[in-house]
């Protein structure tokens, strides 16, 4: 290589260094505006609403302009002032436990008469559907042997009579002893023992009513021959009617003597049949749990029959108690709680519940009637969070 070119290079590298030495002192000063200029946006996106007049006062349009007025109310609406909810006021219901159960009515009083003896029917003087007292005749059988029966024993009587007093008479004389009159004393308590058979064999050929009330269709007639074990007719105390019926072992303690109870029969399906629980029972049923009443229905006007099915129905009041909607109840481990709504905020009151009612639960707990409870919006809700009440149920 000659001298001239290698000058000439030595040159054109020294020009090159000083273009470069020129070049970069600009190039640093660029990246330090664009800096600058990325921090002021920063600051100014930070203190938004603090420029938002300024830019609500300016009438721009494009598409950032557009962009940043969508944003804003977004932004807005997701620091609100609470949790939006719908609330109810608790309310209070007697908890009452409503008993339907199907029962068969019997009479008050209810028998079927059979013959104390056998014999022919000779009289018979009831119709059935007649009302008859205490102690009427029903049936009178043939009684002439009877009869007879007590005419001899009267007749025995009498001879044990003169006997003990002539015994009497010769011990007064010192001519009997007074064991003689001892023995006639014996003949004649056991005659009279005899008459009182006699007459009680003669009593048992006439069958009567043993209370008041109505006799049934006769399953006899007259000139039949009946044994003890012939049925004759029944006789019906139906001023009153009893129905008895079952009730759960877990409101044993809620029945009471003289409750008001009401029934429907099928004859009279529009008719509401007043009544009162008439016993309730000693025990209560191991295998079913459940405890045995009776219910009473006045029948002044005599329309109801024994053996009717009765649909009877049984209010059995309890105690006041708070009631919320259903969906006010929320359950978390077990447990049940609601959310009352205090000064704005959410409390979370734990509850116990004792039944449901419809659409509506009856608890126990730290509520009282009036209070406001939460029914939708539960999800969000923490305790002391803020609230804002949407609607107020029904």
């Amino acid at each position: 290589m000659d001298g001239k070119n290698l000058n000439d290079e030595i040159g054109d590298a020294q020009a090159d260094d000083d273009t470069t030495s020129r070049t970069q002192p600009k190039r640093g000063h660029g990246l330090r505006w664009i800096a600058v200029i990325a921090l002021i946006g920063i600051v100014m996106w930070g203190t938004f609403d603090q420029w938002k007049p300024l830019f609500d006062g300016l009438e721009m349009g494009g598409g950032a302009s557009a962009k940043t007025e969508t944003k804003t109310p977004a932004k807005k609406s997701g620091s609100g002032k609470g949790v939006p909810v719908l609330v109810e006021a608790v309310g209070e219901t007697r908890d009452s436990v409503l008993v339907e159960a199907i029962g068969t009515a019997r009479a008050k009083l209810s028998v079927t008469l059979f013959p104390a003896a056998a014999g022919e029917i000779v009289a018979f003087p009831v119709e059935s559907g007649q009302q008859v007292k205490k102690n009427d005749v029903i049936m009178r059988l043939d009684a002439r042997d009877a009869q007879l029966q007590v005419r001899v024993a009267e007749t025995r009587v009498k001879e044990a009579e003169n006997a003990l007093q002539r015994a009497q008479r010769l011990k007064d004389n010192n001519v009997r002893s007074r064991a003689n009159v001892e023995d006639a004393e014996v003949i004649m308590e056991r005659a009279k023992l005899e008459l009182g058979q006699a007459r009680e064999a003669l009593s048992d050929r006439t069958v009567r009513a043993p209370f008041d009330g109505i006799v049934g269709i006769p399953e006899v007639e007259n000139g039949d021959r009946v044994t003890t074990s012939t049925e004759i007719i029944t006789i019906d105390d139906r001023s009153t009617l009893l129905v008895e019926f079952e009730v759960a072992e877990r409101n044993l303690s809620r029945l009471k003597l003289d409750m008001p109870v009401k029934a429907r029969t099928p004859s009279f399906r529009d008719r509401d049949i007043e009544g009162h629980i008439n016993k309730i029972d000693s025990r209560v049923d191991p295998v079913s749990r459940t405890v045995r009443v009776r219910a009473a229905f006045e029948n002044k006007d005599d329309s109801l029959r024994p053996g009717m099915s009765f649909f009877v129905h049984l209010d059995l009041p309890g105690d006041m108690l708070p009631s919320v909607p259903e969906l006010a109840l929320q359950w978390e481990d077990g447990e049940s709680f609601i959310w009352r709504i205090t000064d704005g905020k959410a409390e979370r009151i734990t509850v116990t519940t004792r039944r449901r009612l419809n659409n509506k639960v009856l608890i126990e707990g730290d509520v009282n009637p009036g209070d406001v409870v939460v029914v939708e919006g539960v999800q969000r809700l923490r305790p002391g969070r803020l609230v804002e009440i949407s609607q107020v149920g029904e």
